[in-house]
């Protein structure tokens, strides 16, 4: 078990339940998670409560009462085994309760860019019709984001981290199946499948979050070999052409790393457009993570 630093020493105190930290928890992960004292009561409650009315609903509660339980169980830790079993108590009366959002857990600016953007995509399959379409398949792929967020915030546990995602991206795919299926069935070109990494301030070093997403457009690339497009993007912040660099400097690196992954060079077109084409528009010198990126189109 990691307990967290700055309640190390106030066990027995009520000043254990007012704790913070540097991240503003006022959303939904409170504090520090839960109650390591309730968490009984939560569990039992949510295993007692109304069943859920669809097959989403009483997949996601039996999926976070799972994972409430290995907390407690296996790993000790009662502080987020009583936030788990309390949402999954919560299931019951909102079928449509979102994963984590990473601004209410203790990551910096950056990381909580890149996490919302896995959980943007993760909330477009969910209301595109994921949660009716492939009720099972929805609820791990949500419980399992949820899971990498919890254990990504704590950072100790790399092996369960990796699990998390792994898991989380079967279901992703699983997911996207159901999309492009009715595609397949249209005398049309499929559309291109875009991927998008992202990059830390002036820098083009891949981040363990782009390898994952690197290895998903290579994996599609070689289940049906096509055209790539590569392109590098920069926010806004710096001049004009340093970003034009920058962004061509980005499109390699991602370049490099598809080529490594069995990707054929001479099927890849790689183009820089620096500050061009702003994902989320800002006035000049304003940094804006979601803008330094590089995306990737499979034909």
């Amino acid at each position: 078990m990691k307990f967290r630093p700055y309640i190390l020493g106030a066990v027995g105190s009520m000043a254990l339940l007012s704790a913070c930290s540097s991240v503003d928890n006022s959303g939904t992960a409170v504090m520090y998670g839960g109650n390591p004292f309730t968490y009984g009561n939560s569990v039992n409650s949510a295993i007692t409560s109304t069943e859920p009315q669809t097959q989403f609903g009483k997949a996601l509660k039996a999926e976070y009462i799972a994972y409430a339980r290995r907390e407690a169980d296996e790993w000790y830790d009662f502080f987020d085994a009583d936030f788990f079993a309390r949402k999954a108590g919560s299931v019951v009366d909102n079928e449509t309760i979102l994963p984590e959002d990473p601004a209410n857990w203790r990551f910096d600016a950056e990381e909580i860019a890149q996490k919302r953007a896995v959980r943007d995509e993760l909330i477009g399959l969910l209301d595109g019709g994921a949660r009716e379409a492939k009720p099972d398949v929805a609820a791990v792929a949500q419980a399992r984001f949820d899971c990498w967020i919890e254990e990504s915030e704590e950072g100790w546990q790399l092996d369960l981290i990796s699990q998390c995602w792994k898991d989380y991206e079967a279901a992703i795919a699983e997911l996207k199946k159901q999309e492009e299926a009715p595609m397949a069935q249209q005398p049309v070109a499929a559309a291109p499948r875009l991927f998008t990494i992202f990059f830390d301030f002036d820098s083009t070093e891949i981040t363990p979050v782009a390898q994952r997403v690197l290895d998903a457009a290579a994996e599609q690339w070689t289940t049906s070999p096509s055209d790539v497009s590569v392109v590098g993007h920069t926010d806004a912040s710096g001049s004009s052409s340093y970003n034009l660099g920058l962004s061509d400097r980005r499109a390699k690196a991602a370049l490099s790393e598809l080529s490594s992954r069995g990707v054929a060079g001479d099927r890849v077109a790689t183009e820089a457009v620096g500050e061009s084409n702003l994902l989320i528009p800002t006035p000049d010198g304003v940094r804006e993570p979601r803008n330094r990126r590089v995306t990737i189109s499979i034909d």
